[in-house]
C-alpha cells in the first residue's frame, strides 16, 4: 500500500474515537485517501481485536474480523451476513495497520494478515547526552561500577561539569539533611538532655545522610555534610563522657 519510507504518513491518518466501541476499551479509526475507513477495536483485557474495513470501491461493503492473541477468531462479511476467509481484504491494508499507534493492539493480533507486530514509523527520539552525564559510579543500589584510573582521570580531555549547575542540582537535598539533622539533635536533647546521646545521634546522622546520597540518590556524599555531623557529634559524645 505504501513505501517503507512512507509509514510515518500512514500512522498519522490513525484518530482515537471517544468513547470506544462498545465492548472495548481502544478505538481507532483510519481513512485513506481512496476513501475506504478501517476501524480497529481493542480490548486489552481479553486481548480481542476487531477489525473493520469498509471498502469504497465496493459500494461501501464491510468486512469484519475478530482476532484473540493472533488467532483469527471470525471474519464475516456483514453485506451479505456470510463468515468467509478475507485475507484478500485486509491483507492490501496491512501497512496501515502496522502504522497504528498502539503497540499492545499490534502485539495482540500476533502478525495475522502479515501486520507487523511492532508499530511502524513511530518516531524516533535521540536524546544529545552532556559529557558528564556519560559515565557514574553508581549503576543502581547494589551495583558499583570501578571509576577510570589516575591516568585515564589524567589524560581524559572531557570538560567538566560547570560548578553552578552541580551546587543547584544538589543544594536543596543537602540542605533538608542539614535542617532535618538539626533539628532532630535539638529535639533530642531537649528530649533528654544528654550530651552522650545526642552525640551519638549526630553521629549516626551523618552516616545516615551519607548513606542516602550514595544508595538513593545515587552521588557521592558531600563530605563537608558527613564529616559537620560526625565532628560535632565526636565532640559532643566525648564532652559528656568526660563530663559525667
Amino acid at each position: 500500500m505504501a513505501s517503507f519510507q512512507d509509514y510515518s504518513v500512514l500512522r498519522r491518518w490513525w484518530k482515537p474515537e471517544f468513547p470506544p466501541a462498545k465492548g472495548y476499551t481502544k478505538s481507532y479509526q483510519a481513512k485513506t485517501p481512496d476513501g475506504d475507513i478501517l476501524q480497529v477495536d481493542f480490548h486489552y483485557h481479553d486481548r480481542k481485536i476487531r477489525l473493520t474495513l469498509e471498502v469504497a470501491g465496493e459500494n461501501g461493503r464491510i468486512y469484519v474480523s475478530t482476532i484473540r492473541d493472533g488467532s483469527i477468531l471470525k471474519e464475516t462479511d456483514l453485506s451479505t451476513g456470510r463468515s468467509y476467509p478475507l485475507y484478500s481484504r485486509f491483507a492490501p491494508f496491512r501497512d496501515l495497520v502496522s502504522s497504528l499507534p498502539d503497540k499492545d493492539a499490534l502485539q495482540v493480533m500476533g502478525g495475522a494478515y502479515g501486520v507487523s507486530p511492532e508499530p511502524l514509523g513511530a518516531p524516533t527520539e535521540r536524546k544529545e547526552s552532556k559529557p558528564w552525564e556519560n559515565s557514574t559510579k553508581y549503576d543502581h543500589v547494589f551495583g558499583i561500577r570501578r571509576g577510570p584510573g589516575f591516568w585515564e582521570r589524567f589524560s581524559d580531555k572531557t570538560p567538566p561539569e560547570p560548578l553552578w549547575p552541580r551546587i543547584r542540582r544538589r543544594l536543596w537535598g543537602d540542605l533538608h539533611d542539614l535542617f532535618l539533622g538539626i533539628l532532630s539533635a535539638v529535639g533530642i536533647w531537649y528530649a533528654y538532655l544528654d550530651f552522650y546521646l545526642l552525640g551519638f545521634s549526630l553521629a549516626v546522622f551523618g552516616l545516615l545522610f551519607g548513606g542516602l546520597d550514595w544508595i538513593l540518590r545515587k552521588r557521592d556524599p558531600l563530605f563537608s555534610k558527613v564529616m559537620l555531623f560526625l565532628g560535632s557529634g565526636s565532640y559532643f559524645y566525648y564532652y559528656g563522657y568526660t563530663r559525667f
